[in-house]
């Protein structure tokens, strides 16, 4: 990974094999980012990906092993209590086949195929989560 810093945050460019959210985490940790929204393009592959279903309180995860196109990553970062930086992202994948048939949802994990470029911006106000066990989710707090 390397990294510049920007007016108001971060770019960033993930190396081929990288795993996207542990990266991210640890940078997040490592450079005392605790609290931003970030986009990313590029490809990745050994991808899980799946939803949060609500009447179950769980999320349920299917593995993609293929390469993908990144057509949108989005999320961000808040802090856990007494757990430190949680990235919380979701994507849309493209198959890299003339179908460009696209899946999306909660990404728990990604490797970058190829490379992966990403803004990462710095939010000023502190970004909480707090378990909301209505829901079963931690959610942000502001």
């Amino acid at each position: 990974m390397k990294s510049v810093q920007i007016h108001n945050g971060f770019f960033i460019v993930f190396d081929k094999g990288e795993e996207v959210i542990s990266e991210l985490t640890r940078f997040g940790e490592r450079e005392g980012v605790h609290w931003g929204v970030f986009e990313a393009l590029g490809a990745v592959e050994d991808v899980e990906i799946g939803y949060y279903d609500r009447d179950a309180k769980q999320y349920f995860f299917r593995k993609e092993e293929e390469v993908f196109e990144v057509a949108s990553l989005k999320g961000n970062l808040s802090e856990v209590e007494n757990e430190g930086v949680l990235v919380h992202a979701h994507a849309v994948l493209s198959r890299c086949d003339e179908s460009l048939e696209t899946i999306g949802g909660h990404v728990k994990s990604a490797r970058v195929a190829v490379t992966l470029e990403m803004v990462l911006w710095l939010v000023s106000q502190p970004l909480t989560r707090v378990f909301d066990e209505n829901i079963g989710l931690r959610l942000l707090n502001l």
